[in-house]
């Protein structure tokens, strides 16, 4: 693990206190988590524009893709395709 160093906003400051009151877990370990939510957001809204595929956001987050996709579902992001993309890919398999 790497060691940073960085400048908290008060408002941020008190997010992380809250954390740590109300998981009773440590102030490096609040921040982690928060760090943690906030780029499963971020992947996750990548993967909703399309940027990125479930592989890769699954590889980002260093998980499998059924726990990525499980991760974007507890989030309301049900994917990315819509029904001319499955109607291309059933052409494709088909043929």
């Amino acid at each position: 693990m790497k060691t940073k160093s960085l400048r908290i906003p008060k408002d941020m400051m008190s997010a992380i206190e809250l954390v740590e009151k109300e998981e009773k877990i440590e102030e490096a370990t609040a921040m982690r988590k928060l760090m943690r939510i906030g780029f499963e957001t971020y992947v996750g809204n990548l993967y909703k524009q399309g940027k990125v595929t479930l592989r890769e956001a699954a590889r980002l987050l260093n998980v499998n893709q059924i726990e990525a996709m499980n991760i974007f579902l507890d989030a309301g992001i049900k994917g990315n395709l819509d029904t001319s993309d499955v109607a291309v890919s059933l052409k494709r398999f088909a043929a």
